[in-house]
């Protein structure tokens, strides 16, 4: 078993962990079947409540890792260059 060490810090890490719940727990919400059937089937206030609190929680993650610090350390503009160069 290797060892890996990742190049970029924990906390930008577990930043971004916890990114991907809230857009799981998005994705699980708002793609469940609203109760009941045929046109009279909605979301409760509750549901509708929980989308919009994850939401509000995925934008404020996603801020969070896009301005962690390590985007403006040498070796985060390192990794962003590299990348850019990738894609041209």
């Amino acid at each position: 078993m290797s060892s890996y060490a990742s190049p970029f810090p924990d906390d930008l890490l577990a930043l971004q962990q916890q990114l991907h719940e809230a857009q799981a727990d998005f994705h699980t919400l708002a793609t469940a079947p609203p109760w009941g059937t045929g046109a009279a089937a909605a979301f409760t206030e509750e549901q509708v409540d929980q989308v919009e609190e994850l939401w509000e929680r995925i934008r404020e993650l996603t801020m969070a890792v896009n301005e962690h610090p390590y985007w403006t350390s040498e070796r985060g503009l390192r990794v962003v260059r590299g990348r850019d160069a990738g894609a041209a």
